[in-house]
């Protein structure tokens, strides 16, 4: 997990482990970065979209699923308690609230917790109709948190915008371009992104690697958008199960061969590439994290061939190219416009 606490998350790991003898299910997003619970992994299932998490988890004894919050993977219920941080996604914390009811025993219970900001109000209101419970939610320093206990029947399920289901977003170039809600810009061309691609492809076409790594891909757009590009190998990476999925799927519909990995970071692909992508992420759950750039980097040094290429795009606050100096000998900002700046790193 990260070394960042999330407060909130922290908060429902202490109720978790007062709770051991208890059958729960945690749902832990992008925003739940904390430890993990003391005790009883016996009795704890955790499903998450995040694959690091995922992965310490189950090293700790835990049955961890790693998926887009998929209800078909929880043949462990009903379960007595569900545990969920308020996500950033509005049809995500809906999607859970209605995984919640479903799968809970009758007179079990949810916990939810979240900041004021974040609508957690809001939240446990429609949590209460739906389970039919009477529960509201309580302020606890800068959280507030609630618990509702499930009735015998449940009320209407809550809106969630098909939240499992993928949907075209784009069509653009000769690519058809699928996405769901909880990724980043999941209903358009990330500005940034389409930024890197109008200045990678020159370099990439003259260039002509064999090898290409989309580092933090997202739904797949710069991957995809090597279609043209002779590769004889192109791998793309997310830490976050959605982003798996939409860029296989992506790959598949339109005929681009890709290898689609989910690992944090890169950090378990051990193979060197000839050119890198990257339009790191610089948010971690609800807060900024210049760390996140500095891994990412790392990363694209780690995983660049000798002779090879890097190119980043970052928002133009962030000071990529000095965060870049003690790794890489080339550094050019090829372009800084409309709030992004497109670097051209080399070894």
């Amino acid at each position: 997990m990260s070394e960042r606490a999330d407060p909130a998350t922290e908060w429902l790991v202490e109720a978790m482990d007062q709770e051991p003898h208890l059958k729960r299910l945690w749902c832990l997003d992008e925003n739940s970065n904390a430890r993990l619970p003391s005790g009883a992994p016996e009795t704890l299932t955790i499903v998450s979209n995040r694959w690091d998490a995922t992965e310490t988890a189950r090293v700790a004894g835990f049955t961890a699923l790693f998926n887009d919050f998929d209800e078909q993977t929880l043949d462990q219920g009903p379960f007595d308690r569900v545990y969920c941080r308020v996500s950033k996604e509005k049809s995500l914390v809906h999607h859970l609230i209605n995984l919640a009811g479903r799968h809970l025993k009758p007179g079990g219970e949810l916990v939810l917790c979240g900041h004021k900001s974040e609508g957690i109000k809001t939240y446990c209101d429609k949590a209460a109709r739906y389970l039919g419970a009477s529960n509201k939610a309580r302020k606890q320093g800068e959280l507030y948190t609630a618990r509702f206990q499930r009735g015998a029947t449940l009320g209407a399920a809550l809106p969630d915008n098909n939240y499992a289901d993928a949907r075209p977003t784009a069509d653009h170039q000769g690519l058809t371009l699928h996405s769901k809600p909880g990724l980043y810009g999941w209903q358009k061309i990330d500005r940034g992104s389409e930024l890197l691609w109008q200045q990678a492809h020159p370099i990439l076409q003259e260039r002509q690697p064999e090898t290409l790594l989309d580092l933090g891909c997202g739904y797949g757009y710069l991957g995809l958008m090597t279609k043209t590009l002779p590769l004889n190998r192109r791998v793309m990476t997310d830490n976050n199960a959605a982003a798996i999925a939409m860029a296989q799927l992506n790959a598949e519909r339109n005929a681009v061969n890709a290898e689609v990995i989910a690992d944090d970071c890169a950090r378990h692909i051990e193979e060197h590439f000839d050119a890198v992508l990257c339009n790191p992420p610089f948010h971690q759950g609800f807060s900024t994290s210049g760390d996140l750039t500095e891994r990412f980097l790392q990363s694209a040094y780690q995983h660049l061939n000798r002779e090879g290429v890097a190119l980043f795009v970052v928002n133009q606050f962030i000071p990529l190219e000095r965060k870049a100096k003690e790794l890489f000998r080339r550094i050019e900002t090829l372009i800084d416009r409309d709030g992004f700046k497109v670097v051209r790193l080399e070894l």
